[in-house]
């Protein structure tokens, strides 16, 4: 089962570092489509990312495998953006003289204002990150990487 895994992230690597375009395109698609794990997509997120990468014109293959590299981490990119909302709009804590029923629905919509404003913040941060890191990575070492890739990962 786990050979099954690598032996399909090697295919996935290889695909991606053979792309006949150039690394703008190519960074632009990987990086729309690690983005969307920002986003509840509720298990669409592969085709949403190929689709945004396509629709900026960058590479959709590389929006695919940029959606499908990380959708494993979609829990802590969830939890980031608490952790970044709260630290921009705190969350009150419950009044204990208050209605439960009224107080659970205004903390789920601070919760979610929190949600939202954390991911509006992450997303463009770890948009530019990436963009330049896979940029630089591509124009720079694909070759090497694909050489590295082909004859020393043996699986």
């Amino acid at each position: 089962m786990i050979r099954k895994k690598l032996r399909e992230c090697k295919c996935l690597t290889l695909k991606l570092l053979r792309l006949k375009d150039n690394s703008h395109s190519i960074a632009l698609g990987f990086t729309v489509g690690l983005l969307i794990n920002f986003v509840p997509s509720f298990g669409i997120g592969p085709f949403i990312s190929t689709a945004c990468a396509k629709m900026i014109k960058g590479n959709s293959f590389a929006g695919l495998v940029g959606g499908i590299s990380l959708i494993w981490a979609f829990p802590f990119f969830f939890y980031l953006n608490l952790i970044v909302g709260y630290l921009f709009y705190p969350i009150d804590v419950m009044d204990p003289s208050l209605d439960y029923a009224s107080e659970a629905v205004d903390v789920g919509v601070q919760l979610g204002k929190a949600f939202f404003i954390g991911m509006f913040i992450n997303i463009p941060l770890f948009g530019i990150l990436t963009y330049f890191i896979i940029h630089s990575i591509v124009r720079r070492y694909r070759g090497t990487m694909l050489a590295y890739v082909q004859k020393k990962w043996n699986l």
